[in-house]
Protein backbone atom coordinates (compact mmCIF):
# COMPACT_ATOMS: atom_id res chain seq x y z
CA UNK A 1 0.00 0.00 0.00
CA UNK A 2 1.21 3.52 -0.76
CA UNK A 3 1.78 5.60 2.37
CA UNK A 4 2.38 9.34 2.87
CA UNK A 5 4.17 11.02 5.76
CA UNK A 6 3.44 14.71 6.41
CA UNK A 7 6.61 16.21 7.85
CA UNK A 8 5.33 19.47 9.34
CA UNK A 9 8.61 21.40 9.40
CA UNK A 10 6.80 24.74 9.70
CA UNK A 11 3.29 23.52 10.48
CA UNK A 12 0.61 22.95 7.87
CA UNK A 13 -2.05 24.88 5.96
CA UNK A 14 -4.42 23.85 3.21
CA UNK A 15 -2.28 25.69 0.67
CA UNK A 16 1.02 24.07 1.72
CA UNK A 17 -0.58 20.62 1.71
CA UNK A 18 -1.92 21.14 -1.81
CA UNK A 19 1.41 22.61 -2.95
CA UNK A 20 3.39 19.64 -1.60
CA UNK A 21 1.13 17.19 -3.43
CA UNK A 22 1.58 19.15 -6.67
CA UNK A 23 5.33 19.12 -6.04
CA UNK A 24 5.09 15.33 -5.78
CA UNK A 25 3.74 15.15 -9.31
CA UNK A 26 0.02 15.90 -9.25
CA UNK A 27 -0.82 17.64 -12.54
CA UNK A 28 -1.98 21.24 -11.85
CA UNK A 29 -3.99 21.33 -15.10
CA UNK A 30 -5.87 18.17 -14.14
CA UNK A 31 -6.57 19.73 -10.74
CA UNK A 32 -7.84 22.93 -12.35
CA UNK A 33 -10.15 20.94 -14.61
CA UNK A 34 -11.75 19.18 -11.63
CA UNK A 35 -11.82 22.32 -9.47
CA UNK A 36 -13.54 24.29 -12.23
CA UNK A 37 -16.66 22.21 -11.57
CA UNK A 38 -17.01 23.78 -8.10
CA UNK A 39 -19.84 26.36 -8.22
CA UNK A 40 -17.88 28.90 -6.15
CA UNK A 41 -17.67 31.83 -8.53
CA UNK A 42 -14.49 32.84 -10.36
CA UNK A 43 -11.17 31.83 -8.81
CA UNK A 44 -7.70 31.02 -10.10
CA UNK A 45 -5.24 28.40 -8.85
CA UNK A 46 -1.78 29.90 -9.23
CA UNK A 47 1.15 27.47 -8.95
CA UNK A 48 4.73 28.75 -8.82
CA UNK A 49 8.17 27.28 -8.17
CA UNK A 50 10.11 29.02 -5.39
CA UNK A 51 13.28 28.55 -3.38
CA UNK A 52 12.97 28.44 0.40
CA UNK A 53 16.27 28.57 2.33
CA UNK A 54 17.99 26.86 -0.60
CA UNK A 55 15.29 24.20 -1.06
CA UNK A 56 13.26 24.17 -4.27
CA UNK A 57 9.54 24.02 -3.50
CA UNK A 58 6.08 24.70 -4.91
CA UNK A 59 3.81 27.50 -3.74
CA UNK A 60 0.06 27.70 -4.33
CA UNK A 61 -2.15 30.80 -4.27
CA UNK A 62 -5.92 30.82 -4.69
CA UNK A 63 -6.96 34.11 -6.33
CA UNK A 64 -10.60 35.03 -5.89
CA UNK A 65 -12.89 38.06 -5.95
CA UNK A 66 -15.36 36.56 -3.47
CA UNK A 67 -15.07 39.47 -1.00
CA UNK A 68 -18.14 39.80 1.17
CA UNK A 69 -19.51 36.34 0.44
CA UNK A 70 -20.39 34.43 3.61
CA UNK A 71 -21.01 30.72 3.18
CA UNK A 72 -22.52 28.42 5.78
CA UNK A 73 -21.34 24.84 6.14
CA UNK A 74 -24.66 23.76 4.65
CA UNK A 75 -24.04 25.85 1.52
CA UNK A 76 -20.44 24.61 1.25
CA UNK A 77 -21.69 21.04 1.41
CA UNK A 78 -24.14 21.85 -1.38
CA UNK A 79 -21.22 23.24 -3.43
CA UNK A 80 -19.44 19.89 -3.12
CA UNK A 81 -22.57 17.93 -3.90
CA UNK A 82 -23.02 19.95 -7.10
CA UNK A 83 -19.45 19.46 -8.32
CA UNK A 84 -18.30 16.88 -10.86
CA UNK A 85 -15.58 15.20 -8.77
CA UNK A 86 -14.27 11.62 -8.55
CA UNK A 87 -16.19 9.80 -5.82
CA UNK A 88 -13.17 9.03 -3.63
CA UNK A 89 -11.91 12.62 -3.67
CA UNK A 90 -15.42 14.00 -3.09
CA UNK A 91 -15.99 11.86 -0.01
CA UNK A 92 -12.60 12.72 1.43
CA UNK A 93 -13.16 16.48 0.88
CA UNK A 94 -16.57 16.15 2.56
CA UNK A 95 -14.93 14.49 5.55
CA UNK A 96 -12.24 17.18 5.93
CA UNK A 97 -14.69 20.08 5.66
CA UNK A 98 -17.08 18.39 8.07
CA UNK A 99 -14.26 18.05 10.62
CA UNK A 100 -13.52 21.76 10.20
CA UNK A 101 -17.18 22.72 10.60
CA UNK A 102 -17.60 20.48 13.65
CA UNK A 103 -14.63 22.14 15.35
CA UNK A 104 -15.91 25.63 14.53
CA UNK A 105 -19.36 24.69 15.85
CA UNK A 106 -17.90 23.51 19.18
CA UNK A 107 -15.70 26.58 19.56
CA UNK A 108 -18.45 29.10 18.74
CA UNK A 109 -21.30 27.10 20.33
CA UNK A 110 -23.30 27.11 17.11
CA UNK A 111 -25.30 24.58 15.16
CA UNK A 112 -23.32 22.69 12.56
CA UNK A 113 -25.38 23.85 9.58
CA UNK A 114 -24.98 27.54 10.48
CA UNK A 115 -21.19 27.57 10.89
CA UNK A 116 -19.78 30.12 8.44
CA UNK A 117 -16.82 30.12 6.07
CA UNK A 118 -16.32 33.85 5.41
CA UNK A 119 -15.40 35.65 2.17
CA UNK A 120 -12.25 34.78 0.23
CA UNK A 121 -10.87 32.72 3.11
CA UNK A 122 -13.80 30.34 2.68
CA UNK A 123 -13.14 29.93 -1.05
CA UNK A 124 -9.44 29.41 -0.37
CA UNK A 125 -10.24 26.72 2.21
CA UNK A 126 -12.69 24.85 -0.03
CA UNK A 127 -10.34 24.94 -3.04
CA UNK A 128 -7.35 23.82 -0.93
CA UNK A 129 -9.31 20.99 0.72
CA UNK A 130 -10.82 19.70 -2.51
CA UNK A 131 -7.47 20.06 -4.27
CA UNK A 132 -5.67 18.13 -1.53
CA UNK A 133 -8.33 15.41 -1.61
CA UNK A 134 -7.93 15.15 -5.39
CA UNK A 135 -4.14 15.06 -5.03
CA UNK A 136 -4.17 12.24 -2.47
CA UNK A 137 -6.52 10.27 -4.71
CA UNK A 138 -4.42 10.90 -7.86
CA UNK A 139 -1.26 9.76 -6.06
CA UNK A 140 -2.96 6.58 -4.86
CA UNK A 141 -2.28 7.24 -1.17
CA UNK A 142 -3.79 4.57 1.06
CA UNK A 143 -2.48 5.61 4.49
CA UNK A 144 -1.30 8.91 5.98
CA UNK A 145 0.85 9.66 9.03
CA UNK A 146 2.24 12.92 10.37
CA UNK A 147 5.07 14.28 12.45
CA UNK A 148 4.34 16.21 15.65
CA UNK A 149 2.74 19.52 14.71
CA UNK A 150 4.34 22.93 15.41
CA UNK A 151 1.68 25.57 15.94
CA UNK A 152 3.52 28.83 16.59
CA UNK A 153 2.55 31.19 19.40
CA UNK A 154 1.44 34.73 20.12
CA UNK A 155 -1.61 36.53 18.72
CA UNK A 156 -3.09 36.81 15.24
CA UNK A 157 -5.46 39.40 13.75
CA UNK A 158 -8.75 37.90 12.54
CA UNK A 159 -12.22 39.11 11.58
CA UNK A 160 -13.16 38.47 15.25
CA UNK A 161 -10.27 40.62 16.53
CA UNK A 162 -7.05 39.41 18.16
CA UNK A 163 -6.95 35.60 18.45
CA UNK A 164 -4.42 33.48 20.34
CA UNK A 165 -2.10 31.16 18.41
CA UNK A 166 -2.83 28.29 18.08
CA UNK A 167 -6.44 29.20 17.48
CA UNK A 168 -9.21 27.50 19.48
CA UNK A 169 -10.30 25.74 16.27
CA UNK A 170 -6.83 24.30 15.67
CA UNK A 171 -6.70 23.02 19.26
CA UNK A 172 -10.15 21.48 18.91
CA UNK A 173 -9.15 19.71 15.69
CA UNK A 174 -5.83 18.39 17.00
CA UNK A 175 -6.99 16.95 20.31
CA UNK A 176 -4.76 13.94 21.03
CA UNK A 177 -2.05 14.96 18.56
CA UNK A 178 1.45 15.93 19.80
CA UNK A 179 1.79 19.72 19.49
CA UNK A 180 4.60 22.19 20.22
CA UNK A 181 4.99 25.93 19.62
CA UNK A 182 8.52 25.87 18.20
CA UNK A 183 8.96 29.21 19.94
CA UNK A 184 7.93 31.13 16.82
CA UNK A 185 5.68 34.19 17.07
CA UNK A 186 3.62 33.30 13.98
CA UNK A 187 0.67 31.11 13.00
CA UNK A 188 2.33 27.96 11.68
CA UNK A 189 -0.71 25.68 11.59
CA UNK A 190 -4.04 26.94 10.25
CA UNK A 191 -7.48 25.54 10.88
CA UNK A 192 -7.68 24.17 7.32
CA UNK A 193 -4.34 22.38 7.70
CA UNK A 194 -5.37 21.01 11.09
CA UNK A 195 -8.69 19.77 9.64
CA UNK A 196 -6.83 17.92 6.92
CA UNK A 197 -4.65 16.12 9.47
CA UNK A 198 -7.61 15.44 11.76
CA UNK A 199 -9.46 13.75 8.90
CA UNK A 200 -6.66 11.71 7.30
CA UNK A 201 -3.76 11.12 9.72
CA UNK A 202 -3.79 7.73 11.42
CA UNK A 203 -0.99 8.62 13.82
CA UNK A 204 1.72 11.12 14.73
CA UNK A 205 5.41 10.62 15.44
CA UNK A 206 8.40 9.27 13.57
CA UNK A 207 8.29 8.44 9.88
CA UNK A 208 6.75 4.99 9.26
CA UNK A 209 8.80 2.33 7.49
CA UNK A 210 8.53 2.81 3.73
CA UNK A 211 10.44 2.38 0.51
CA UNK A 212 10.68 6.02 -0.51
CA UNK A 213 9.34 6.92 -3.97
CA UNK A 214 9.08 10.70 -3.85
CA UNK A 215 9.28 13.87 -1.75
CA UNK A 216 7.23 17.03 -2.24
CA UNK A 217 7.79 20.45 -0.70
CA UNK A 218 4.97 22.95 -0.23
CA UNK A 219 6.08 26.50 0.59
CA UNK A 220 4.27 28.84 2.94
CA UNK A 221 4.07 32.61 2.50
CA UNK A 222 5.56 33.90 5.77
CA UNK A 223 9.24 34.79 6.03
CA UNK A 224 10.70 32.69 8.85
CA UNK A 225 14.20 32.04 10.18
CA UNK A 226 13.96 28.44 8.95
CA UNK A 227 12.43 26.77 5.87
CA UNK A 228 8.73 27.60 5.77
CA UNK A 229 7.87 24.24 4.24
CA UNK A 230 5.59 21.27 4.54
CA UNK A 231 7.42 18.16 3.34
CA UNK A 232 5.40 15.13 2.21
CA UNK A 233 7.20 11.81 1.73
CA UNK A 234 5.51 9.07 -0.28
CA UNK A 235 6.48 5.42 -0.68
CA UNK A 236 5.42 1.82 -0.47
CA UNK A 237 4.60 0.66 3.04
CA UNK A 238 7.25 -1.74 4.37
CA UNK A 239 7.90 -3.77 7.47
CA UNK A 240 10.91 -2.42 9.42
CA UNK A 241 12.31 -5.95 9.49
CA UNK A 242 12.34 -5.99 5.68
CA UNK A 243 14.52 -2.86 5.44
CA UNK A 244 18.33 -3.14 5.63
CA UNK A 245 19.50 -2.32 9.16
CA UNK A 246 15.96 -1.46 10.18
CA UNK A 247 15.34 -1.15 13.93
CA UNK A 248 12.02 -1.90 15.56
CA UNK A 249 8.71 -0.32 14.70
CA UNK A 250 8.80 3.51 14.70
CA UNK A 251 7.00 5.10 17.61
CA UNK A 252 3.69 6.51 16.38
CA UNK A 253 0.94 7.95 18.54
CA UNK A 254 -2.26 6.66 16.99
CA UNK A 255 -5.31 8.87 16.76
CA UNK A 256 -8.42 6.93 15.83
CA UNK A 257 -8.46 3.38 14.56
CA UNK A 258 -8.57 3.71 10.77
CA UNK A 259 -6.33 1.36 8.81
CA UNK A 260 -6.77 3.20 5.50
CA UNK A 261 -7.53 6.66 4.22
CA UNK A 262 -11.08 7.52 5.35
CA UNK A 263 -13.54 8.10 2.55
CA UNK A 264 -16.90 8.76 4.21
CA UNK A 265 -18.30 11.60 6.29
CA UNK A 266 -18.27 11.38 10.06
CA UNK A 267 -21.56 10.46 11.60
CA UNK A 268 -21.23 12.82 14.54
Amino acid sequence: MRVAYFDCIAGISGDTALAALIDLGVDPDALRQHLSSLPLGPFELEVTEVEEHGIRATRVDVRTSAAGVIRTYGSVRAVLDGADLPEEALRLAQRILRRLAQAEARVHRRGLETVTFPAAAGVDAVVAVVGAALGLSMLGIGRVFSSAVPTGLGMARTEHGAMPIPSPTVLELLRGAPLFSRGVAAELTTATGAALLAAIAEGYGEMPAMRLEGVGYGAGKQALDFPNLLRVLVGQEASPAALPGGPGEPELRLVGGSSELPTGEDAG
